[in-house]
């Protein structure tokens, strides 16, 4: 729930005898109000009035906690109702907190059945006590006026989208002196298979758009941890002199995500008197396959944030001409940071790679001189990738390096929590199939939101992620394949190298027991040959 007018359509007015009153739906066909509402029906039926279709209903009371509890438990008869459930929250308010709520109050002369509305701010916790000596938790309302017949009413809370509470009494019917409400952790002591299926509607029924994504990198807010990669680039490109750094992750970790969030987030990396100028370059494209195409979208980027071109495109086989605009951006204050995303489209093979020898050493030159800062992301280390090419780097000793993984724990469980609250068994769920791996959480959680089935969404998920596995299994060397065939229990296999393992663990493959980050990939290797 997100507004007041969802809320509006959780309630129904209940009438019983002489009495009206307020609930609410919980459940799929469960109310919940004050026992006081609906004590005097006895063994007969309540009324049920839904304002949103403008439909009548009937209910029996299955459960009624008497004074001081107040509350009661109704259930719909007939046929199942399609309706919306409030989402309690049993935390308490922050003190003045908004407050508000919905009934159909009736006193006298004043008769709002058709609805009404009332806001309060949250004073503080009162306390009644029950007959075995155990507190009731009240929470204290001010600056409203609760009258008779919105006892019953979900107390919804302005801040968090949430029902905090239902509201119990008044202080006084004719003045704006506020209620009381009883708090939703009294719903949950006393109804605990009622906040189960609370929850567990809200975990099945998720509201509006999916919020996963996977396969395109996502924008910067809703980007989730890599603390420690973000503190390594700050301390690289954001020190007094600048330095260049390599972004290191398998298929789909990350990487232009994080490109992403530099560019837009610049301000978190640079200070602001170091002006920096952060030009983007997606090697995959076919306009930098070339060096000449690489000094070429320098050139234009510069342009898009400076409004100038920094020199001719006569001049980009001029290397004078062009480290002399290079010069003057230093001299004018100013720190390029240049990020080149999917290294490897220059690297696919021996004979490109040697196209872009020169290229590397010359920027390596200016890289050193300070006319330039690289961010290179890549599947492997940069010196890695010319090694295995038989090459010698160009860049060495000038990089550092940082390998993305597995999301911290708190991230990757904060992403699932973007679609469903809080949950042991979902996290554990998610956790099981996607290690942490950002693509692969987003994914989990993409396949729970629509098919609202455990079973069914994993089904879906291991289809879905065949070809990402075969991409990552292609990627691996020998070596690393049989260390995680050895992990599956491979006893005629050799024992791995530790070097290999503790790669593997950095890259999130393996967990820190030893076993595969997921369960999809599990099945997936065991059918590798």
């Amino acid at each position: 729930m997100t507004n007041e007018d969802n809320l509006q359509r959780c309630t129904v007015r209940l009438n019983s005898a002489s009495s009206q009153g307020t609930g609410f739906f919980v459940a799929q066909n469960w109310i919940l109000t004050c026992a006081h509402v609906v004590k005097s029906a006895g063994n007969n039926s309540v009324e049920v009035f839904c304002k949103t279709i403008s439909q009548n209903y009937t209910a029996e009371v299955t459960q009624l906690c008497e004074y001081p509890i107040d509350l009661a438990l109704l259930k719909l008869k007939g046929d199942s109702l399609q309706h919306p459930c409030v989402e309690l929250d049993s935390t308490e308010p922050n003190i003045n907190d908004n407050l508000y709520t919905f009934g159909y109050p009736k006193n006298g002369e004043v008769d709002y059945s058709q609805g009404d509305s009332a806001s309060f701010k949250y004073e503080g916790r009162s306390y009644k006590q029950t007959s075995d000596s155990k507190d009731i938790v009240l929470y204290k309302l001010k600056q409203g006026q609760v009258i008779s017949g919105f006892s019953g009413s979900p107390l919804f809370n302005l801040r968090t989208g949430k029902v905090c509470g239902v509201v119990h009494l008044s202080r006084d019917e004719d003045n704006d002196l506020g209620g009381r409400a009883i708090a939703a952790q009294v719903i949950c002591q006393y109804f605990p298979e009622i906040a189960q299926l609370n929850q567990e509607f809200h975990q099945s029924k998720p509201k509006g758009n999916n919020p996963f994504e996977y396969g395109t990198p996502v924008t910067p807010d809703r980007f989730y941890g890599r603390k420690r990669a973000i503190l390594d680039i700050k301390n690289r490109i954001g020190a007094i002199s600048p330095q260049c750094i390599n972004l290191v992750g398998l298929r789909r970790n990350g990487k232009s995500s994080l490109l992403r969030y530099i560019r837009e987030r610049i301000n978190e990396f640079c200070s602001p008197e170091q002006k920096p100028l952060v030009v983007n370059l997606d090697l995959s494209s076919g306009n930098f396959h070339t060096p000449e195409g690489i000094i070429e979208g320098v050139r234009r980027g510069i342009k898009k944030l400076k409004g100038n071109y920094p020199w001719l495109r006569e001049d980009n086989e001029d290397g004078f001409a062009v480290e002399d605009g290079l010069h003057k951006l230093v001299g004018e204050g100013y720190r390029l940071i240049i990020l080149l995303d999917e290294f490897e489209a220059i690297a696919s093979t021996k004979s490109r790679l040697e196209l872009f020898q020169d290229w590397g050493e010359d920027w390596r030159a200016k890289a050193s001189a300070g006319f330039l800062t690289m961010v290179i992301a890549s599947k492997r280390p940069v010196t890695e990738v010319y090694e295995t090419l038989s090459l010698g780097s160009p860049f060495a000793n000038i990089f550092s390096t940082t390998i993305l993984g597995a999301l911290e724990e708190e991230a990757w469980q904060n992403i699932i929590q973007k679609g469903f609250t809080y949950n042991t068994e979902l996290l554990q769920w998610v956790d099981g199939l996607a290690g942490g791996l950002p693509y692969y959480v987003q994914m989990a959680g993409a396949m729970f939101w629509q098919y609202e089935n455990q079973e069914i969404a994993k089904e879906n998920l291991i289809f879905q992620a065949q070809p990402r596995f075969q991409e990552l299994w292609q990627d691996l060397t020998e070596d690393e394949r049989l260390a995680l065939r050895y992990q599956l229990g491979g006893s005629n296999l050799p024992s791995p190298n530790p070097a290999i393992v503790d790669r593997l663990q950095r890259y999130g493959l393996l967990r820190d027991n030893g076993g595969l980050f997921s369960s999809a990939f599990l099945e997936f290797v065991k059918g590798q040959r």
